[in-house]
């Protein structure tokens, strides 16, 4: 595209800037900020050991959110240690190492007893920095059985010691600095507020936000009564309601936000300036949505398929056949024997059936081999046939009519629709019928399965035939 060209397209999307897409826009980037901060704080404290290690500086910018300090007796226990090694490297007398040595056995059981990870959560940590130590102990050269039956208090004590031979000290303490001390540097501490609470500053963080969010929720309120989009004033916080739950200034309530992010998407999705659904982003998450959607969507129908033929197995079929017909028995009798006795009194369905009945009547005297051998000219039977036949039909359907006018006709045939509706049950959930329709009701459903199981979205542009197009094609 030459630069002619993306300058005229620049100006174009700017002359069709309104006012409302700018302010989505804006508002859009504003949510997702807002919420990619949130997930970053409900995530801190879990991701903290990562941060400490590989970006410090998030820890020295962000512990002070959490309210987060060096846990004493942590740090008082590594400044000793620290301490030891300097004595190591000095040429310090054995007096002088023992005297840091107990300040360290003294440290190492109150770190035990008081369980200085507590508070952080890093118990684990702590078992796995002493089993470490232990382990140590037991890959020293002359190591002794009563070392290896140590727990892992007497090992700790063991560790920081003379014994067996202070030339082992200094291994000890390299051991030490390069295993132990990553992992009890990210132990830290943190302090309650006045309402006794743990500390947490991120309201300070996300008030800006919320009060961006609650103007425009407010602004958006006032500017619905004024131009009538809803019928009443109090409408437009149950429509928004996600809106109205985001700027509650309670950590609980955050996450409502997401949907904000969502109405706005939309908003910008179906802007006719806006490219918001056509970028890669959107295509990207449109498409795995889709995938998800299509795996969630088949071992649902999956599992009502297998629950519908263990149904059908069990015989529930027979057992909802039998309350329908039960329970609709005579009301669908009655309705069967009024709908007959209309038919049987409406003249133009009669003249309709006597059309009928002419046409069939004189292909029968063409094809019966019967009526042939009358010894009758064609002019005279084929006449005479039709005008016995409608004669019968005629009366049939008077006698019919007569009966059905009377109460004692019309509960008569109501009693043989009745009975005819109960044979047509037995067959269907007894008989010989009933076995041939489960079987097929049963290889229907296997086919469904077959077709639900396929992946639809592995095969975009060429999906694989299926059983019933298989089928057909044979």
């Amino acid at each position: 595209m030459s630069r002619e060209r993306r300058i005229a397209r620049i100006r174009a999307f700017g002359r069709s800037l309104t006012p409302q897409l700018l302010w989505d826009f804006v508002m859009v980037y504003l949510a997702i900020l807002n919420l990619g901060l949130i997930l970053f704080d409900l995530t801190y404290l879990w991701l903290r050991p990562f941060y400490f290690r590989h970006a410090p500086s998030i820890t020295r910018i962000y512990d002070p959110v959490k309210g987060i300090e060096p846990e004493p007796l942590t740090a008082e226990y590594l400044e000793r240690a620290a301490d030891l090694s300097d004595q190591l490297a000095a040429g310090a007398p054995p007096a002088e190492l023992e005297v840091t040595l107990a300040e360290l056995r003294s440290l190492s059981l109150r770190m035990l007893e008081e369980n200085s990870f507590e508070r952080s959560g890093l118990e684990r940590t702590m078992i796995r920095s002493l089993k470490e130590m232990q382990q140590y102990l037991w890959e020293e050269p002359g190591v002794t059985a009563a070392v290896r039956e140590m727990t892992a208090d007497e090992g700790v004590m063991h560790f920081w010691s003379l014994q067996p031979d202070p030339r082992l000290l200094p291994g000890r303490v390299e051991f030490f600095e390069a295993n132990a001390v990553p992992l009890l540097e990210v132990n830290f501490y943190r302090s309650y507020d006045l309402s006794g609470h743990l500390t947490d500053n991120f309201w300070k963080i996300d008030l800006p936000f919320l009060l961006v969010f609650a103007t425009e929720f407010f602004v958006g309120w006032f500017l619905s009564v004024r131009r009538g989009t809803y019928n009443t004033w109090f409408l437009y916080p149950l429509f928004h309601w996600y809106d109205l739950l985001g700027i509650i200034p309670l950590k609980q309530f955050r996450l409502f936000r997401l949907f904000r992010v969502a109405s706005i998407y939309i908003r910008l999705h179906q802007s006719e300036y806006s490219k918001v659904g056509d970028d890669m982003i959107s295509r990207t998450v449109k498409y795995f949505a889709n995938i998800i959607s299509e795996e969630i969507s088949d071992m649902v129908s999956l599992r009502i398929l297998n629950e519908t033929q263990s149904e059908i197995r069990g015989g529930t079929h027979r057992k909802i056949i039998h309350s329908v017909a039960s329970t609709h028995r005579d009301a669908l009798s009655r309705e069967l024997a009024n709908q007959l006795q209309d038919l049987m009194t409406n003249e133009e369905v009669r003249k309709q059936a006597r059309v009928f009945l002419d046409a069939n009547l004189q292909q029968s005297v063409d094809s019966a081999e019967a009526l042939r051998r009358v010894p009758l000219p064609d002019v005279v039977l084929r006449p005479l046939v039709v005008a016995v036949g409608q004669t019968v039909f005629n009366a049939f359907a008077d006698t019919l009519a007569a009966t059905l006018a009377s109460d004692e006709g019309h509960a008569a045939v109501e009693a043989l629709i009745g009975d005819t509706v109960d044979g047509l049950v037995v067959e269907m959930t007894e008989g010989e019928l009933e076995e041939i329709v489960t079987e097929i009701s049963l290889q229907v459903i296997d086919h469904v399965k077959d077709a639900v199981a396929v992946r639809k979205w592995a095969y975009p542009h060429a999906p694989p035939r299926s059983v019933f197009t298989e089928d057909m094609g044979s």
